[in-house]
């Protein structure tokens, strides 16, 4: 045969082969489509097996009904009680724990994989996938359960650990892990389920790092005040977090200049008093102490006793060196006009609550009040007395009280150059702005009472939207805000024990609680000219 018949030949046999391959293939294919795969995996097996008595061996290992995705097994995984470190195994269709150490005697163990399991095609989370067993003789079958929310918003918080200790009276919830725990869910519920009877301490905080021990600086935290819970029927217990941060005030970083020292704390500051008082000093950005050179000659090193009252209303002692660097011969001095803030600003009106408020870059060492006058009419002017102003104690924010403003609906604020004077001897310019009030019924008013046994209290009202305290007053049961612009508000009452005016919190080593925080509930929709009254805050 020619040698080109035989090559003719191949090629035919191999294209007859290819299409009969293309053809067993496409025969045997799935065809494109079809139903959507909805269900979650299931449990088919498992070592040992759910509600097992007696098992003291080393494996805990679940087989699924298809193949499975495992994802933030370390996250998602509760073991109550901790049984220490394991290796992870993970296969197509299931997971294998090889336990390090020992099962405790005659204890019921929780394997709960929450949100760790899913399907390979569609995804689809395994619910309740859950391993309960004993190596002993019974299973434990107590359970406590409830719900976490936050103490400022009352709101529903999710993944909050919820634990029990075994009671000590040493136990220290920043130093200790929990016996059981678990999670909340995304409704702030939360169960804890096979506990044995005993003696338990609890507590809830956000376990901000994982490591299932308290952390006073960074995470909200509630407990119960009792020394311990004697769990011997299944019960319910309701936890509300909120930031109780022990960590002693501290300075972080001075900067000196010629002019200034500047101490950086560790905290928000909301009071502070100062020994020698004859000092120019200041709050910045409510958390940093600057010093201004004044009288206090550069070569001096002042030793000064800070007594502070910190954002979370705890008071602390703080002993400086007050030194200022010499002056630099090549620094230049800049003279700038003195800045002043007035509020409420030009574009806003004056409400009947309304005070008017002049705020300074720095603390102010000289005030005439002679050049401060009000234009209320064409050859109309008026001064006030010296009693109508106000200092704050720093000497930074000027406050005219309302009950010394002019009766006019319409006046002008008038300053003369040199009114105001700093402690590093820059003066104001001249100034001029002009103010209205608002129409009384453009306002509404609310009023109410809060059902709960006599005391003092502190009543917000919170804009809805931002969440920004509107308005706020003190009273024993009951409440009226008069002069309520027109929006949508959230109404709260906090419990003032001590009577000093502001929220205190707890402190987690004492057992003792923050000062309670009741809300009403809803939201409150508030027109012009109208009266909501009769508004009642249940104390529960």
């Amino acid at each position: 045969m020619p040698k080109f018949l035989h090559k003719l030949a191949f090629a035919t046999f191999i294209l007859f082969l290819s299409l009969s391959m293309f053809q067993r293939c496409a025969q045997t294919a799935s065809p494109p489509g079809g139903k959507k795969d909805t269900l979650a995996p299931k449990i088919v097996s498992s070592i040992p097996l759910n509600k097992s008595k007696n098992y003291t061996g080393k494996k805990v290992e679940l087989n699924f009904n298809e193949y499975v995705n495992i994802r933030n097994l370390n996250q998602e995984l509760l073991i109550t009680p901790n049984v220490g470190t394991y290796e992870t195994r993970i296969r197509p269709t299931g997971v294998t724990l090889v336990l390090d150490s020992t099962l405790h005697q005659n204890t019921t163990y929780t394997f709960n994989f929450r949100n760790a399991i899913e399907d390979m095609s569609e995804r689809n989370i395994g619910k309740n996938i859950k391993l309960v067993f004993s190596s002993g003789s019974d299973i434990d079958s107590l359970q406590i359960s409830g719900q976490v929310k936050h103490l400022e918003t009352n709101k529903k918080l999710e993944s909050i650990l919820v634990g029990l200790y075994p009671y000590t009276d040493t136990l220290r919830i920043d130093q200790a892990k929990p016996y059981y725990f678990t999670k909340t869910d995304t409704s702030g519920n939360y169960q804890i389920e096979n506990i044995a009877a005993g003696k338990y301490y609890m507590a809830a905080f956000h376990d901000i790092n994982n490591n299932l021990v308290y952390n006073s600086n960074k995470e909200p935290v509630d407990f119960i005040t009792e020394n311990y819970i004697d769990l011997s029927k299944s019960q319910t217990q309701d936890f509300k977090i909120a930031l109780q941060n022990q960590d002693a005030l501290k300075i972080s970083k001075t900067t000196s200049t010629a002019k200034t020292v500047l101490y950086e704390l560790s905290r928000g500051v909301k009071r502070i008093n100062i020994e020698p008082k004859t000092l120019a000093y200041q709050i910045e950005s409510n958390r940093n102490l600057r010093f201004y050179v004044g009288n206090v000659e550069h070569q001096d090193t002042v030793r000064i006793m800070a007594t502070v009252t910190d954002s979370l209303n705890r008071i602390a002692t703080l002993s400086l060196k007050l030194k200022f660097r010499e002056p630099n011969k090549k620094e230049k001095v800049v003279n700038a006009p003195l800045r002043i803030e007035v509020l409420p600003a030009s574009n806003h009106l004056l409400s009947p609550e309304d005070s008017i408020v002049i705020k300074f870059p720095k603390p102010i060492a000289l005030i005439n009040t002679k050049a401060i006058s009000f234009v209320t009419g064409p050859d109309e002017e008026m001064q006030l007395p010296d009693e109508a102003y106000r200092w704050n104690n720093f000497v930074n924010e000027l406050s005219i009280q309302k009950s010394y403003l002019p009766l006019r609906t319409k006046f002008d604020l008038k300053f003369s150059k040199h009114a105001f004077v700093s402690v590093e001897k820059d003066s104001s310019q001249s100034f001029t702005q002009s103010f209205e009030f608002q129409d009384l019924e453009n306002y509404g008013s609310i009023s109410g009472q809060i059902k709960s046994p006599e005391g003092k209290h502190i009543f917000q009202l919170i804009k809805s939207d931002t969440k920004v305290l509107a308005y706020q007053q003190a009273g024993l049961n009951s409440f009226l805000f008069p002069h309520v612009e027109p929006g949508l508000y959230e109404l709260r009452a906090i419990e003032d024990r001590n009577g000093n005016g502001v929220w205190d919190l707890g402190n987690f080593k004492t057992k003792e609680k923050p000062e309670a925080i009741y809300f009403f509930p809803g939201k409150i929709k508030l027109k012009a000219n109208f009266q909501i009254t009769d508004v009642l805050i249940s104390a529960q």
